[in-house]
């Protein structure tokens, strides 16, 4: 009798072992999955990236990302590249039913900082580094959908007198079909909507289509901006044109298309009477920086002309909602 009471012990022995072995790693997973998020952070060349905490939720298949930072380690720039007090990233279950198995990334009141400076080494330009490929190593599927809510972008000049902070707020970002999948969408191209206040005033709205695995840029992009009081540009006006406004509002078009590594189209600031600012190129080098091609264009264009009219075809944009699932 007595022994086969010890026989009966082992496999509770057993079980009481291996729950305390679990327990024991649950514990300490956060601590290591902060840690690997911490290294890959800053894997890229004068970038470090930092995250103060990590919690998984293992029921949804998610985990999240706590007060992450982003600041360049060469020269000197006083403000991160990047900062987000939350970013969520999960298994995309809806589209797991569909046999394809892609996740989400949700950022949560994101900002950005790009800084334009007279030498390299203090400019913060960022969009050329390799984050794209140090996001898919923090999560084991794909990305196929994501959001921004509440974001914030500034391009600031801590060069010039009066320093520039033109800044972009209230972002609401929604992206789908990233992985050009026919099982989740009926086409192949992965499209954005972006909205926002320019200059914390105003509206912006913007849609693009693009092919993310096009060996070069490929997309079609279509922005309005609306009531931008010209007043809330007089830094800027002032730093790259010497002039200052007392009164009248700014309207924005824009449409831009890529394709083959060619890309034209026109930026159209509109100052009570002003033609249109048009330009051409070409991406000689795939791995071009997009994002900074397009900050150049806008910022010549603002610098060349402040009046002018809207184009008769420009098209009102819809409004973004980061809740709203895809069909």
């Amino acid at each position: 009798m007595k022994r086969k009471f010890h026989v009966y012990r082992i496999p509770f022995y057993i079980g009481l072992f291996l729950l305390i072995l679990l327990v024991i790693i649950r514990a300490l997973l956060p601590f290591w999955v902060r840690d690997y998020v911490n290294r890959k952070l800053s894997e890229v060349p004068e970038y470090r990236g930092h995250v103060a905490a990590v919690t998984l939720h293992l029921w949804r298949g998610a985990y999240q990302i706590h007060h992450v930072e982003i600041v360049k380690t060469t020269g000197h720039v006083p403000v991160p590249f990047f900062s987000a007090p939350l970013v969520d990233l999960s298994v995309q279950w809806r589209a797991l039913f569909d046999g394809a198995f892609v996740g989400n990334i949700d950022f949560f009141n994101p900002k950005m900082n790009f800084v334009n400076a007279p030498s390299k080494q203090n400019s913060q330009i960022g969009v050329d580094k390799p984050w794209p490929q140090k996001i898919k190593e923090l999560f084991p599927l794909k990305f196929n959908r994501f959001t921004v809510r509440n974001g914030e972008v500034h391009y600031r000049d801590f060069s010039r007198k009066p320093e520039v902070d033109v800044i972009f707020d209230q972002i609401q970002m929604v992206a789908t079909n990233l992985t050009n999948s026919k099982k989740l969408s009926k086409t192949l191209v992965a499209e954005l909507q972006i909205e926002g206040r320019p200059l914390r005033v105003g509206d912006l709205r913007a849609q693009i289509a693009l092919n993310p695995y096009a060996e070069k840029p490929s997309f079609t992009l279509r922005s309005e901006a609306t009531d931008v009081p010209l007043v809330k540009l007089n830094d800027f006006a002032k730093a790259y044109a010497g002039i200052t406004f007392e009164t009248g509002t700014l309207k924005l078009a824009t449409e831009m298309t890529s394709n083959s590594g060619r890309f034209n189209g026109y930026v159209e600031p509109v100052f009570d009477h002003m033609a249109k600012a048009p330009f051409s190129g070409s991406f000689e080098d795939p791995k071009t920086a997009v994002m900074t091609t397009i900050l150049n264009v806008f910022r010549n264009a603002f610098i060349q002309a402040f009046t002018g009219t809207l184009s008769e075809n420009k098209k009102d944009l819809p409004k973004v909602d980061p809740e709203k699932k895809k069909d």
